[in-house]
């Protein structure tokens, strides 16, 4: 049988557990920031780390107000993990008020202009989702005047 194939379709359902970082996936999908504190050095940090990657001190759960600004953006068309459709998307590196860190994430359709400096504010999934990572959405923040 040489040269023969035979197209095979594949299916894995994984039941994947949230571990310590529950409260985090939890909170990004209700649209809150649950970031993590270092219980020794201060450092804040979101997305959180179970234990302080500067020192390796036990972290405890904070909840910042969500908020934050882009430090850099990009603009692309692709699908994202375990989803169907490809579509355009605008991914940004944003700096979230009272953490030490940025956090990776993507913007809204109603964000605009993803320039640097934009201010944003994290918003409840917008169901496209495939992996609970991916819910970390962000909106233009309306300032208020």
């Amino acid at each position: 049988m040489t040269g023969t194939r035979v197209c095979l379709e594949l299916s894995l359902r994984y039941d994947h557990g949230l571990g310590d970082l529950a409260p985090y996936f939890e909170a990004l999908g209700q649209g809150r920031a649950m970031a993590r504190r270092c219980t020794a050095c201060g450092h804040v940090w979101f997305p959180p780390h179970a234990v302080c990657p500067e020192d390796a001190q036990a972290c405890e759960w904070l909840e910042l107000d969500g908020t934050g600004t882009v430090v850099s953006a990009t603009q692309t068309r692709s699908r994202l993990p375990f989803t169907e459709t490809e579509q355009d998307y605008i991914f940004a590196l944003v700096s979230m008020d009272g953490a030490d860190n940025a956090a990776f994430g993507r913007l809204a359709a109603n964000a605009g202009n993803a320039l640097p400096g934009l201010r944003v504010h994290l918003v409840a999934g917008d169901g496209e989702t495939g992996h609970p990572a991916q819910m970390a959405v962000f909106e233009r923040l309306e300032e208020e005047t």
